[in-house]
């Protein structure tokens, strides 16, 4: 069988948990509205260059435009913000407990929008490994020290809330543009990226006061190294792969393998960090990963 959209979604997800050590390790460094605007940025210029070196087709009609850019507003502009801001008032592990429901949305809104449905298995498949991931994004961790605002739960909970309606919703633009004809996922990526850039460079200028980007990184090598490994690793190619992923399979089977980023955490911990796991989080792996046997049994 074909599982060229199932493989792509867990590429993805291994790419962006990947690159989260590299845009953490920025953030700290510059702040997140920085690392945020820059990566987008640099991703743009990326596959700018890359479109007409090896020739990509362009040819996109406007419907698709429109979809690509409504897809990169709802969850480039609108997803990520939320996601960020209700980290002002949640602890991390918090805020990616709720958006590890984001396949939920996705499968409600590819139902309503797109007619989507999943076979019993395939069901079963989405529930155990989200049970896995919540397992282990519950469960205790080393240096986790963080604590939640008092009285600001509520407005955290709903902005994580609201970031799986951007990520969903964005998604499933994606999905109607590539549904009209095909089109070449580094081009759609391009599409999707460019009103992000546009509408994030206001706040962004706002909030640094400045465009000189030797001042930006404040002559900071490590932070912008951080930033360019993170942007190749997540925007550049795995952003690419997300498209793929969600053209070539069901958007809530490629947004539950997509969703698997804090198992992909735990490897990358242990093997590269040396960090002890707990038995709570092997087991919650081993969980997740069968629950996709399950999204990859055809």
């Amino acid at each position: 069988m074909n599982y060229i959209g199932e493989i792509s979604a867990l590429i993805t997800a291994f790419l962006w948990a990947l690159s989260s050590y590299f845009f953490a390790a920025a953030t700290v460094r510059i702040g997140s509205v920085t690392v945020n605007f820059t990566r987008l940025l640099f991703s743009l210029i990326l596959i700018l260059i890359t479109i007409p070196i090896f020739s990509l087709p362009v040819d996109l009609s406007s419907y698709q435009i429109w979809m690509l850019m409504a897809s990169g507003v709802a969850g480039l502009v609108l997803g990520d913000s939320f996601f960020f801001k209700s980290l002002e008032y949640l602890t991390t592990r918090v805020s990616v407990l709720i958006t590890s429901f984001a396949p939920a949305v996705s499968a409600l809104l590819a139902f309503i929008f797109l007619g989507e449905r999943l076979p019993a298995l395939s069901i079963t498949g989405m529930i155990i490994s989200l049970g896995g991931i919540v397992m282990v994004v519950t469960g205790k961790h080393e240096h986790h020290d963080e604590k939640i605002v008092p009285g600001h739960t509520k407005k955290g909970i709903s902005l994580a809330f609201l970031y799986t309606l951007g990520q969903g919703s964005g998604l499933i633009f994606a999905k109607f543009a590539f549904e009209e004809k095909e089109a070449n996922s580094m081009v759609a990526t391009a599409v999707r990226i460019f009103p992000a850039v546009v509408l994030l460079l206001p706040y962004f200028l706002f909030k640094v006061k400045t465009v000189n980007f030797k001042k930006i990184f404040n002559y900071d090598k490590k932070a912008f190294n951080n930033v360019a490994a993170a942007t190749v690793l997540s925007a550049y190619i795995g952003m690419v792969l997300m498209f793929v992923a969600v053209t070539q399979t069901k958007i809530a089977i490629a947004s539950t393998i997509m969703a698997s980023i804090p198992i992909m955490q735990l490897g990358i911990s242990k093997f590269l960090y040396k960090e002890h796991l707990t038995w709570r989080s092997i087991t919650g792996a081993f969980i997740t990963v069968g629950g996709m046997v399950l999204l990859f049994w055809k």
